[in-house]
């Protein structure tokens, strides 16, 4: 875990704090997909991410964690998460409630640093507090790198998700 970050509640009056993030994400899956598919840009994507994270955080459907530079609370995310729990699956005996991992990102200079994990952890913490006993990710299917970091904190593929033109 970074000492150098300490993990906040973000309110929704403070989302615009996390559009870089946003926005250097969407460059990156740019980056990993090498135009296997289209991607928004990142000030459009933001605007739809936006309106989405208004609507779950106006509604408490979702939970918006920082990681802030323990020196300086006022300074930009090194990362955030965005925490949903929602029904569970019909078919799987997995409680009433599952969590789901909706957004995590980590400033591209603060990648290696334990960030991630941090946001991760945190999550985990409160999914337990709250009686949640199972969670989801979607990562998208280039991204070696996030693959490995879900593995290692301890998601196993379950669903695969594919997408086709119509």
């Amino acid at each position: 875990m970074s000492e150098s970050a300490h993990i906040v509640e973000l309110r929704r009056s403070e989302i615009d704090r996390v559009a870089p993030l946003f926005k250097q994400l969407v460059e990156f899956h740019r980056e990993v997909i090498d135009g296997a598919w289209p991607v928004r840009g990142a000030d459009a994507a933001w605007e739809h991410r936006r309106g989405q994270y208004l609507a779950w955080l106006g509604d408490g459907s979702v939970r918006m964690l920082a990681a802030i530079p323990a020196a300086d609370a006022g300074a930009a995310p090194l990362g955030y998460a965005v925490l949903a729990i929602k029904p569970s699956m019909a078919s799987w005996d997995v409680e009433e409630r599952i969590g789901e991992l909706e957004t995590l990102a980590v400033a591209e200079e603060a990648r290696g640093q334990g960030i991630g994990s941090m946001l991760i952890e945190e999550c985990r913490r409160l999914l337990r507090e709250d009686g949640i006993t199972h969670w989801a990710v979607a990562v998208v299917e280039a991204n070696a790198d996030a693959t490995r970091l879900y593995e290692r904190e301890g998601f196993r593929p379950f669903y695969r998700q594919m997408l086709a033109e119509v």
